[in-house]
């Protein structure tokens, strides 16, 4: 098949073209040729999203792609080790919600970039940077994966590192600090995963003579291997696959972010701008969650299943810790950066229930819930720092401690944050508490004690986000603001976008449900094959 005539190329292609097109062009149409683009890539997911539905076969999984393309691409030996790397793209029931996700959050990101100084170079790199993401979550060949995993580092490196606050930290900018705290990061769990991914290749080629890196390839039951692999300094044996696991989720882990490796992320969304903010916090995160699914869960499901226990305890420290931490914040972002870490800890806590040995009832319900909840997470975060952003834009600040009241200047934001908030904290009838709903009752039934303690930390987010907002619109009113106005009509687009989203995931489910299921029950018959 001809690589260009595939819509899943176009999807990666439309960012980068919009990319150059806005270099190219005057500022003025620069912002107009983004949104263009940016639009366009929207509007191709949801070609592809609505075909997939219209045929009528359901959105498959990782072995029956309802849309794919796979040819050749590196094909090489060095000596008598061959290296293969594929051009193998394809979307199912789990990638497709984020690729729409990805698109609809890069669009609103360009509406609210509108006024950035250097507009031309900031729009241009917020375009990469979906084209990297896109890439991720489309690629099907592990090498390939990796690639785009890579890509995605520099644009959002110099997108904090130059339109980030100056703020100081540690005698430099805190844009420049924080820009190089995530690179090196996200760049030492990359070690891991391309070990990983290079192990669980060689091992491939010596147990099978295939040389592959095709996730659907390792996806059948017949290709998995494990064995148990000594390992000289420690004395002891452990099994392949927990060791690549391991290896992969390292990189996973950084990203997701799971404690202790989380502390790039308060500093990242402290000092970038409010879209960066956005997409990092409704996007990028989802990468770690996503490639927890798709690459460990899927093709190391007894690596998964070894780890279940650490992986649920780090999943209830990560949702305590981040919620606690968040009581004790003064900067609105900073709260929302930690929150997330509290929430994706509930994606944690889904996957490792599914990986136990319970009820496979229970088990899908729990997996469920945690993929919903990178979807929904990705909105209503979205929402929180447009939210943050038109507040800091306005008002110069972002210190919970010198606003007061100024819910009387700002009526429009302040229904819009309330209601963000209201979502984050699952209130029922909207998109957070169908996710956290999912995510508990699955779990439960496996993992009781923590789950329990995971359900009772909800009254602390209810607790930071309530008195956020109290403190910020509803005290008494501050004089200061006498002159504070109301979120413009630009800054409302993507405000209202998403509130709408947030309502109709939370009333109406069953259409996002239907699609992630198929692919989350061949993960789960095929990761209980190989368990029992």
């Amino acid at each position: 098949m001809n690589i260009l005539a595939s819509d899943l190329t176009w999807i990666i292609l439309l960012p980068v073209i919009g990319a150059l097109v806005v270099l190219a062009t005057p500022a003025r149409t620069a912002r107009w040729m983004a949104l263009l683009f940016s639009a366009a890539a929207l509007a191709l997911s949801l070609v592809i999203f609505f075909r997939i539905l219209a045929a009528g076969q359901g959105f498959g999984d990782l072995t029956h792609l309802p849309d794919s393309i796979h040819t050749p691409w590196i094909d090489f030996n060095a000596g008598s080790i061959p290296f293969k790397i594929d051009y193998f793209l394809g979307v199912d029931g789990l990638s497709l919600p984020l690729v729409v996700l990805n698109a609809l959050l890069s669009m609103l990101s360009v509406i609210g970039g509108w006024q950035k100084i250097r507009v031309k170079e900031y729009l241009g790199l917020l375009l990469l940077l979906e084209a990297a993401v896109m890439g991720v979550f489309l690629s099907l060949d592990l090498l390939l994966f990796f690639l785009f995993w890579e890509l995605e580092l520099a644009p959002m490196f110099l997108l904090i590192g130059i339109w980030g606050y100056d703020t100081m930290k540690h005698g430099v900018p805190g844009r420049i600090y924080s820009a190089w705290k995530f690179l090196l990061y996200t760049f030492f769990g990359s070690i891991f995963m391309l070990a990983g991914i290079l192990l669980l290749y060689f091992t491939n080629i010596s147990h099978h003579n295939a040389a592959t890196a095709s996730m659907p390839y390792f996806a059948l039951t017949e290709h998995m291997f494990n064995g148990v692999v000594n390992i000289p300094i420690l004395g002891a044996t452990a099994g392949l696959q927990l060791i690549t696991f391991l290896l992969i989720y390292t990189a996973f882990a950084v990203k997701i972010p799971m404690f202790p490796l989380h502390t790039w992320l308060p500093d990242a969304h402290t000092d970038a701008p409010t879209e960066v903010s956005v997409i990092l916090a409704g996007v990028l995160l989802k990468m770690g969650a996503y490639g927890l699914i798709r690459v460990c869960f899927t093709l190391l499901p007894m690596g998964v299943h070894d780890f279940a226990g650490p992986l649920a305890v780090l999943a209830v420290i990560n949702i305590i810790y981040g919620a606690g931490i968040c009581l004790v914040q003064t900067d609105m972002k900073r709260l929302i950066a930690y929150s997330s870490v509290s929430h994706m800890g509930i994606i944690l806590l889904g996957v490792a229930a599914a990986a136990s040995s319970g009820s496979i009832a229970f088990r899908t319900a729990a997996l469920t819930g945690a993929t919903i909840q990178m979807f929904s997470h990705g909105i209503i975060t979205g929402l929180l720092f447009f939210c943050v952003g038109v507040i800091s834009d306005h008002a110069h600040t972002r210190d919970i401690a010198v606003f007061g009241g100024i819910a009387k200047k700002m009526p429009l934001l302040a229904t819009l944050f309330t209601f963000a908030a209201l979502a984050s904290l699952g209130l029922p009838g909207l998109a957070g508490f169908v996710a956290e709903y999912m995510t508990f009752t699955g779990s439960f039934q496996e993992l009781n004690v923590i789950t329990t303690i995971s359900v009772f930390t909800m009254i602390l987010t209810a607790a930071y986000l309530l008195w956020m907002l109290k403190r910020v619109f509803y005290d008494p009113f501050n004089a200061k603001w006498n002159g504070l106005g109301d979120a413009n009509l630009r800054e409302l687009v993507p405000l209202f976008a998403l509130a709408a989203l947030i309502v109709l995931v939370g009333i109406y489910p069953k259409p996002l449900i239907d699609v992630i299921t198929p692919s989350l029950g061949q993960l789960l018959h095929t990761a209980t094959a190989m368990i029992k």
